[in-house]
């Protein structure tokens, strides 16, 4: 899915960006991230490549309920995050809505973990894919154990509501959702004309 907006605001002395990736946006770097970590991330596949990533954003990017978004350091690539609408976990939440539209985080350059961006890629993925969708409801599962990813949702305002021995699950409206304090300036983009902008720096 095509969004046809982005964010852009500073983190201490960073300029970021944030908004959909596409095929010239894949790196090795990236690629090198993803085979690394691939034991927190869903849908990659076992020989993963530069080839088969490009072809991977492509597909996502023609998609009509899934989206994946690039988080952009002083214009350089640092992490991602997939967003997909549907009713996979709805069997875990009693919300009043047909679909939830689910997040995936991941920050690959090891440069830049341990920063709180996590939590950047949680807020900014669920305010952008709202303002382009209307979507209210978002949530997301992850292993317990993957602690750095929990913190990020809970510290936006997402809620633990389903549990087991290995998964957790979280939940939010996105009424409720909390923009880190470190984020400054941010501004919303529409990419077709630049220079169409709304202020959003009071937001939550």
């Amino acid at each position: 899915m095509e969004l046809k907006k982005s964010i852009i605001f500073k983190i201490n002395d960073y300029n970021c960006e944030f908004r959909n990736i596409t095929e010239s946006d894949v790196s090795q770097d990236y690629v090198t991230g993803l085979k690394k970590h691939k034991e927190y991330i869903e849908k990659i596949p076992n020989h993963v490549s530069l080839m088969s990533q490009k072809k991977y954003v492509h597909e996502i990017h023609w998609s009509v309920d899934d989206t994946i978004f690039g988080l952009f350091v002083n214009n350089k690539l640092i992490g991602t995050s997939g967003v997909q609408s549907g009713v996979e976990l709805l069997q875990y939440f009693q919300v009043p809505a047909k679909s939830i539209a689910t997040i995936g985080i991941f920050i690959f350059d090891e440069n830049y973990q341990k920063m709180g961006l996590g939590k950047t890629l949680v807020w900014a993925s669920s305010y952008l894919f709202h303002c382009c969708t209307g979507s209210e409801w978002f949530g997301a599962g992850m292993k317990i154990k993957n602690i750095p990813s929990m913190r990020s949702f809970l510290s936006c305002g997402f809620k633990k509501i389903n549990e087991d021995e290995e998964n957790c699950r979280v939940l939010i409206n996105y009424s409720d959702l909390i923009k880190p304090g470190f984020i400054h300036g941010a501004e919303i983009r529409n990419n077709d004309n630049p220079s169409k902008k709304k202020m959003v720096e009071s937001l939550k």
